[in-house]
């Protein structure tokens, strides 16, 4: 019996251990998150870094079939609680809708046309980085518009 109790006892102790060793070796929970990650199915994500990075606001498209008014950044919040308006770098678009990313500072009828994303490219992203072609862009978006077929 006493034998027995001391391999429950050295059992313990290994997965103690063993415990100890995997809790020492996780990644830190101030981890960066991996580029364009957590954007849900139907909807559009904008990104307050290049490459997908930093915090991000999710945007909801109309339903198949309707085309939204536009969408001010003026209302829409990154997760850290900033506001959108004119700090987008980059997005992903993981709707089947279109959408033109505009510069409309004043609230004016005629806004700039920046970008603009095909209907039917789920996944499709845009980066605004230092090394893009449209590094003007970066943060300069501050209203969208969908069309969704």
């Amino acid at each position: 019996m006493a034998r027995t109790s001391l391999r429950l006892k050295s059992s313990a102790v290994a997965t103690a251990l063993a415990g100890a060793a995997l809790i020492a070796t996780a990644a830190p929970a101030s981890a960066a998150n991996p580029p364009y990650d957590g954007c849900p199915a139907w909807a559009l994500c904008l990104y307050q870094h290049e490459g997908g990075t930093g915090s991000k606001a999710i945007v909801t498209p109309p339903p198949a079939g309707g085309n939204a008014a536009i969408v001010r950044l003026t209302q829409v919040h990154f997760l850290n609680g900033e506001i959108a308006d004119n700090q987008v770098s980059s997005w992903i678009n993981n709707s089947q809708c279109s959408v033109k990313f505009m510069d409309d500072p004043y609230g004016e009828l005629h806004p700039s046309d920046l970008d603009y994303t095909e209907t039917w490219h789920w996944g499709a992203t845009a980066d605004y980085g230092t090394g893009s072609s449209k590094y003007y862009v970066n943060d300069r978006i501050s209203s969208l518009q969908f069309w969704c077929p």
